[in-house]
């Protein structure tokens, strides 16, 4: 089942691929989540792909957990 999910809110993801870090929603499908971060890094395999504060990311729903951060609105 994939998690309800929602533009416009800040959610701390969980990826079993780019580890744990905080994003603002910006687009939202069936397979992607893309993001914003404002808080912590997302990982990668090859350094060139990891992603910092303020850049956006985009994870594949299925390898991740979504739960909502209130405060970062």
């Amino acid at each position: 089942m994939i998690e309800d999910i929602q533009v416009g809110k800040t959610y701390k993801i969980n990826s079993s691929r780019k580890g744990t870090f905080t994003a603002r929603l910006t687009m939202v499908d069936d397979t992607w989540a893309t993001g914003v971060i404002v808080s912590g890094k997302a990982s990668a395999m090859l350094p060139y792909n990891e992603r910092e504060e303020g850049e956006e990311v985009t994870v594949r729903r299925s390898f991740c957990r979504f739960t909502e951060h209130v405060g970062e609105q």
